[in-house]
């Protein structure tokens, strides 16, 4: 059922249209959150409801607002451009989560798009963190010698996280974030990426180095890149031979950028181990032939994605619509 909230204040307010997420709103948005919202703007929101309208409905419900918070972008295939320009009065966008193709619509419309939350960069880094630790350690060796009545284990090369080499492949929002959490441990971070300048490199403390070295160098090595015709493939058989042994690989981000079996094939020779959450099939079957591996430890494509990054992604986004309306200038601009 679609929901009116209208809060009315002394002096003009901003209005912001809320666009529908279905339950999910629930996620982004619990009390707290609301009640930020609407200390500084008045809200038309179409709350939890799945209802899809049609173009001159939709155009007419944000008639009047001047700005759109999208929770999740991936739900926005009927705000069009033309959607946009017949409400007249959209001046700006903010997305919570995910961009879906309101980012081309509000560029055909003219209007500037905001990304408020960096709370799934925040998530994925976290887990990118964690598996690091966890293979550096060990863990998963240890835990198996216990559970099979190794109460001690025997010898494993076990390592420190501020002793190791850790190679990024990519340093957009999440490999810049992990380099910011890998450099407050003490790693030497080293990383591949044409497209990051070296000052800016410098100033993260991290070395550019090729592809190659970074592969035969990190004993920790993580993919943060996007999939395009360039990255798609990028790492082969020959690139998996130059891993050293013991490193820890880590994906998160897509298996676009390998041929899974020939990953598959070195990871069997249990040289390296391996931290993935991203697969060419999802969900991954249970008779998969990762899973049947003992040097690799797999979840679910979950490394964003928990009740706090959610709400994070609303109280975020919020943050950014008050920061525009107060005239600080947009955060986060991803079009303009």
């Amino acid at each position: 059922m679609t929901t009116d909230h209208k809060i009315n204040g002394a002096g003009p307010r901003p209005s912001v249209y809320i666009h529908r997420v279905g339950p999910a709103y629930y996620r982004y948005m619990d009390r707290e959150n609301e009640s930020a919202l609407s200390a500084f703007a008045d809200v038309v929101s179409d709350g939890p409801t799945e209802a899809v309208r049609s173009p001159e409905d939709l155009a007419a419900r944000m008639r009047g607002c001047s700005a759109i918070l999208s929770l999740a972008g991936g739900w926005t295939d009927e705000i069009t451009a033309g959607v946009l320009k017949s409400a007249g009065t959209i001046r700006h966008i903010c997305i919570a989560h995910w961009g879906g193709q309101l980012v081309d619509a509000a560029k055909e419309a003219g209007i500037p798009v905001t990304e408020g939350s960096n709370a799934n960069t925040v998530a994925v880094a976290e887990w990118t963190l964690t598996s690091a630790l966890m293979g550096i350690r060990r863990l998963h060796i240890f835990d198996k010698m216990l559970r099979s009545g190794s109460p001690w284990g025997t010898p494993v090369d076990a390592g420190l996280l501020c002793e190791t080499t850790v190679g990024l492949i990519g340093l957009g929002r999440i490999g810049s974030r992990c380099a910011h959490y890998f450099n407050a441990l003490g790693a030497r971070v080293i990383a591949y990426d044409p497209y990051c300048p070296q000052d800016r490199a410098v100033q993260m403390n991290i070395a550019l180095v090729p592809l190659h070295e970074l592969l035969a160098t990190a004993v920790v090595i993580s993919i943060h890149l996007p999939v395009t015709p360039e990255t798609t493939g990028m790492l082969g058989a020959q690139e998996f031979s130059l891993i050293r042994d013991g490193a820890v690989f880590i994906n998160s981000a897509r298996s676009a950028f390998y041929n899974e079996d020939v990953l598959l094939a070195e990871l069997k020779k249990e040289r390296f181990s391996a931290y993935l959450d991203v697969f060419s099939q999802e969900p991954l079957p249970a008779i998969h032939p990762l899973c049947q591996l003992r040097n690799v430890i797999l979840t679910p494509h979950i490394a964003g994605n928990n009740a706090p990054m959610y709400l994070r992604c609303g109280r975020e986004a919020i943050e950014t619509l008050r920061a525009c309306f107060a005239g600080e200038g947009l955060r986060n601009l991803q079009y303009a």
